[in-house]
This record gives C-alpha cells, sequence and structure tokens, in this order.
C-alpha cells in the first residue's frame, strides 16, 4: 500500500502541476500547424502537382500520336506503289520525310515499322538515342512478317489506332521477361493502320520511347525538391493493374506498387486525390494523385509520396520542444519521489529484463517474488508461464520431428506406387499361366524380367529424386532430337499405363532438333502428368504430345481430355504437398519443376477447361 501510495502521489503531481497543462497547449498548436500544412499542401498541392504533371505526359504522348498519324498519311503512297522499282523509290522518300518530322526518332520513338496488308515488313527504322553498335542485333530481333502480331491483327480490324501496353518489346529485347531497372528498355506500342488503294490496309506500328516519360517524373521531384523542400519525396507512375512503370526510384521498375492497399487506390482512381499510406519503411506518407492517358492501354495513374515525418518536420520541431519543456518540468518532481518509487522500478525492471531473455529463447529464466503482494503474485505467474513455454517448446519440437518422419513416409509410399503396380501385375500373370500350365509362360517370366528391370531403375530415380528435392543433383545429360525421342516416350508410357484406359498420340513438329537432357528425368515428368490426367478422369482418356520450336527453345505440349483444373487450385499446382486427391503427398509436379529447372527449362498450366488440360514445358536447344 505504500508503493501504491508513493506512485499515485507522483502521478497526480506530475499530471496537475506540468503535464496536463502543456499538453493541452500543445495539442491545440499543433493541431492548428498541422490543419493547415494539411490543407495547403496535402489537399492542394500534391494532388494538383500529379495532375499538372499526367497532363505533361499525356501532352508527349499527343505529340507523338500526332507525328505518327503525319506519318501514317506519307506511308499510304509507299504501300500503294505496285511495282519494285517504284517501291524503292518510295520507300526512300519516305525515310527523307521520316527524318524530317522533328524530333521524331531522336526524341520520341525508338523503333518505326512499316507492314504491307499481308504482314511483309517493307520499312523498319530504330531511333537515334539507341546505341549504333547494336543496331544488327536489333535487326535480327525484326521478323520478316508481323501478320500473326496481335496489334498488326487489331489495326487491320478495327481500322483505327491499337495501343500496345508498357512494358519490353520482342522487336528490341531478347529478354521480354527479365526485369530491367533502366527506363530506356521500356516503350508504349501505337499500331495505326494504313488504308491501301485496293481497299486493304497495312499497319504503321511504333514504339515510344519511354525514358522521355521517366524525365518528366524526374522534373517533377527536382520541383518538390528545390521549391517544395521535400528531399526524401518520391513521384511515382503506375498502370491500372498497379504495376510500377516509372519512379524516381528505378529499383521500383516493374514490381507492384507497395502497399497492395495504395496501389488497388491508386488503380482504380478516376480523378485527382489525396490519401495516407504506411510505407515498406514502416512510416506513414501522404499521397497526392491523378489519373491520365485516356485509353484503356495507355491509362496511368500518376503519384506524389511524401514522407510524413518531413512534411510536417515544422509541427514535429515544435512537438519536441514542448517535450523538452515537459521533461524539464516533470524532473524536478521525480527527483523528490524517486527514492519512494524505488519499491516499484526495481522488481519492474527485472521482470523486463527476465522478459528479454525469455524473448530471446532462454526459458530457465526465474524471477524473485518482490516488490509487494501485487508483484510478487505477477513474478510468480511469470515463472510459471516461462515453464509452461519450456515445456510446450519441447512438445512441439518433438512433434515436427514426427510430422516430419510422417510426411516423408507419405511421399515415399506416394512415388514408389506407380513401379510397383506393373511388377505386380505382371507377376500376377507369371502366376496365372504357370498355374493354368499356359504355354506362354516362358514369355511371361522374360517380360516379367523385363519389367522389374525397368521399374527398379524408375525406383532408383524415384529416390534420386527425393535425395535431391531440397535441390536437385545434376543431371545425367545426353543430346537426343526431339521428335524420335517423344515417340519412344510415347511406347515407354503406353507400356506402363497399359492396364488403363489411355490413348497416346504425338503431334510432332520439330524435326532434326536435338536438345540435352537425362531422359528418365524427364521421362519421369511426362509420367506423372500422364497419370495425373488419368486419375482425374472418371472415363478413357486421350493424351496428346506436341512439340514446336520457339526461337532458342522447343516447346512440348502435354493436352488431356479430361475435366480440367479448378480455378481455386490453378495457382498452387507446383507448390509441395499440395494435392487435390484424397490419397499422395502433392509432391510429383513439385518435383517435375525441379527436374525441368536443372535442365534449364521451364513448365506451366498453359489453359485448362472441361475436355482439355494444357501444360507446356520449354527447354533449350543443345548447342551446336
Amino acid at each position: 500500500m505504500h508503493a501504491l501510495s508513493l506512485a499515485s502521489r507522483f502521478l497526480i503531481t506530475l499530471v496537475v502541476s506540468a503535464v496536463l497543462p502543456l499538453l493541452l497547449y500543445g495539442w491545440f498548436s499543433l493541431r492548428g500547424m498541422r490543419e493547415q500544412i494539411d490543407e495547403q499542401v496535402v489537399r492542394v498541392f500534391l494532388p494538383q502537382l500529379a495532375a499538372d504533371y499526367a497532363q505533361k505526359i499525356e501532352t508527349r504522348l499527343e505529340r507523338t500520336d500526332q507525328a505518327c498519324a503525319v506519318i501514317r498519311e506519307i506511308a499510304r503512297r509507299v504501300l500503294d506503289e505496285p511495282k519494285a522499282e517504284e517501291l524503292e523509290e518510295e520507300l526512300e522518300a519516305f525515310e527523307e520525310n521520316v527524318q524530317l518530322v522533328p524530333g521524331l526518332l531522336s526524341n520520341f520513338l525508338d523503333l518505326l515499322l512499316l507492314a504491307d496488308a499481308d504482314g511483309d515488313v517493307v520499312y523498319w527504322q530504330d531511333g537515334h538515342r539507341l546505341n549504333p553498335s547494336t543496331h544488327q542485333r536489333r535487326a535480327e530481333l525484326i521478323p520478316k512478317n508481323v501478320a500473326d502480331a496481335d496489334w498488326f491483327r487489331h489495326a487491320q480490324a478495327q481500322r483505327g489506332t491499337h495501343f500496345l501496353p508498357w512494358g519490353r518489346s520482342k522487336y528490341l529485347h531478347r529478354g521480354r521477361n527479365f526485369r530491367s531497372m533502366d527506363p530506356g528498355s521500356h516503350h508504349l506500342g501505337v499500331a495505326m493502320d494504313v488504308p491501301q488503294g485496293d481497299g486493304k490496309s497495312g499497319v504503321l506500328f511504333a514504339l515510344l520511347r519511354w525514358s522521355e516519360v521517366q524525365s518528366v517524373i524526374d522534373a517533377a521531384r527536382e520541383v518538390l525538391i528545390k521549391e517544395a523542400r521535400l528531399p526524401s519525396a518520391e513521384v511515382f507512375l503506375i498502370g491500372r493493374s498497379g504495376t510500377v512503370h516509372a519512379h524516381t526510384d528505378r529499383r521500383h521498375y516493374g514490381l507492384p506498387l507497395d502497399p497492395p492497399e495504395l496501389a488497388m487506390r491508386l488503380a482504380s482512381a478516376d480523378s485527382q486525390g489525396r490519401c495516407a499510406s504506411i510505407g515498406s519503411d514502416g512510416c506513414m506518407w501522404r499521397v497526392g494523385y491523378a489519373p491520365g492517358g485516356g485509353e484503356e492501354a495507355r491509362s496511368f495513374v500518376i503519384g506524389v509520396a511524401v514522407p510524413e515525418a518531413e512534411l510536417f518536420a515544422a509541427s514535429n520541431a515544435f512537438e519536441r520542444v514542448l517535450l523538452i519543456a515537459i521533461v524539464l518540468s516533470i524532473i524536478v518532481l521525480v527527483f523528490w519521489s524517486l527514492i519512494a518509487s524505488r519499491a516499484i522500478t526495481a522488481p519492474v525492471k527485472q521482470l523486463v529484463d527476465a522478459t528479454r531473455r525469455v524473448a530471446q529463447g532462454d526459458l530457465d529464466v526465474k524471477v524473485l517474488a518482490s516488490g509487494g503482494p501485487e508483484l510478487g503474485e505477477l513474478a510468480l505467474a511469470f515463472n510459471q508461464m516461462a515453464h509452461d513455454l519450456a515445456v510446450g517448446r519441447e512438445r512441439l519440437a518433438h512433434a515436427e520431428r514426427d510430422q516430419a518422419w510422417a510426411e516423408m513416409a507419405r511421399q515415399v509410399a506416394h512415388e514408389i506406387k506407380n513401379p510397383l503396380q506393373p511388377m505386380r501385375m505382371t507377376a500376377q500373370l507369371l502366376r496365372r499361366a504357370r498355374g493354368d500350365n499356359d504355354p506362354r509362360a516362358d514369355q511371361v517370366a522374360d517380360r516379367l524380367a523385363r519389367t522389374v528391370l525397368e521399374q527398379t531403375e524408375a525406383l532408383d530415380r524415384i529416390a534420386s529424386d527425393f535425395r535431391s528435392f531440397a535441390g536437385v543433383s545434376p543431371a545425367q545429360k545426353m543430346v537426343v532430337s526431339v521428335d524420335p525421342w517423344l515417340d519412344e516416350l510415347r511406347d515407354q508410357t503406353a507400356r506402363l499405363f497399359e492396364d488403363r484406359s489411355l490413348t497416346l498420340k504425338v503431334d510432332a513438329h520439330a524435326p532434326d532438333v536435338r536438345i540435352s537432357i537425362d531422359q528418365g528425368s524427364m521421362a519421369r515428368v511426362f509420367v506423372n502428368l500422364v497419370q495425373n490426367a488419368i486419375e482425374a478422369a472418371d472415363r478413357a482418356v486421350q493424351v496428346r504430345l506436341a512439340s514446336r520450336i520457339d526461337g532458342s527453345k522447343v516447346v512440348v505440349t502435354v493436352t488431356d481430355d479430361g475435366p480440367g483444373v479448378s480455378g481455386e487450385v490453378r495457382d498452387k499446382l507446383f507448390d509441395p504437398y499440395f494435392t487435390t486427391k484424397s490419397s499422395g503427398t502433392g509432391l510429383g509436379l513439385a518435383i517435375c519443376r525441379r527436374l525441368i529447372e536443372a535442365h534449364g527449362g521451364t513448365i506451366r498450366l498453359v489453359s485448362t477447361r472441361a475436355g482439355e488440360t494444357q501444360f507446356a514445358i520449354e527447354l533449350p536447344l543443345a548447342a551446336s
């Protein structure tokens, strides 16, 4: 009771004589300052700045579109010339006219391409700011015919302007999926139909230089630094999917805007506004934003973000002064109550130190029961808690070990089922043949021997797969021809599932193409896909293996006519231990992905619906 009385007197004196008046004064003063800053900067300046620079970007895009429209009119005469001699002259005149359009290839475009009504590329030119030493590499990326391109078909069909979304173009970069932080590696595409006299139309295609848009974003940040004195401010541009398309910090290029709540709000914005968000650094940021771009493919939102601490620096400084005044007032009162309150602080400090030791993993810590009945009871409860945690940790570790062994047992049982099945069936067939004195018993015995040899090899590969699941071991590779290998794989898989209602077909379109693979590992992949198709269907299944060449890769597709994969499990198909079956561990597709990645390839679900599910496996071609 004595300790409680000292604490009460200390707190009452502190609040009444010093803290309460200062807090009331500071609260009203800080509120007024923050409301003024919020009104002038957050509500007005940030959204308006975002809107101004969104308009600047739209103006640049419109100027580029107008320049392309001029080139489109010039291109009409080129595509109307039927004779090769006249066409060559018109192309020379066309190129001269292109060079005369101010800033077109020096500032606005990185690629200009003209295709006739059949999709044949009759002219192309890359931008002046691109590295001239890599011109030949870019020339190799320009196709001779673009009739299959989506932008070509859309522009022809719609007879107008078709916009392509932001990204890396396959006409300038081989690694389209590589996340580049260089604005010069990204573009906006535009395709315009070019009417011809015969009623057909060609297409003019252009890639807009994204560095010009990034320069607008950088200029907006310069305004915030020099004029608003906000050195930590950030300016960014996102698409309607929430992906960062431009940022004053290049590290964010191509990533979803963080946090997701802010990305969702800005991506759906249809007018300028403001909001608050907690950044990745854990600090509060104020954001002003404004949409722009117009067309769906070009639609974007510009955001201007300022850390709240920097925005309210003046009020925070006042707050610090206020806190210092409070501290000075408290010191006088603390001095005379220090000795009296030590009876409380010493046991509490001991309890805090013990809590930190528990947080670091030391569950053997004990706290002395001192400081009066209340603190003594708290110490006893803390000691009991630490003891219970120690017991619980031991039980949890034991349970995790048991679960790990049980999980591994289930995994092994799942994987050895397939090799054991044909051996069991062939052995039963041999036993029946000998019991019936069947003259084909010797043939069945030979077949059993072959099956046992094949499946024991499969069991050996399964064991190797489990050993290397955490990190696939180097495969025993050899160079094979794709189409003959697929024929052999079809026969091998058909023998494995000869007791099931299965039809296997091969649609080979990769003649003379060779790849370097471990045939055993790759056979495991295809067997697993076929087995999954069989188990998912309640009727006869037809599976088609098809091959084709895609640049420097060969693509092998596995298509079945089963019931398909439901939407809620598609994203989890390749996760370890995920399965929709009542038995099995769910490691099959996870091991398939690891085996394929060990070959430098990829596997993905291309499409699925009732009656058709297709997986695509991409493998690099063997070095010639």
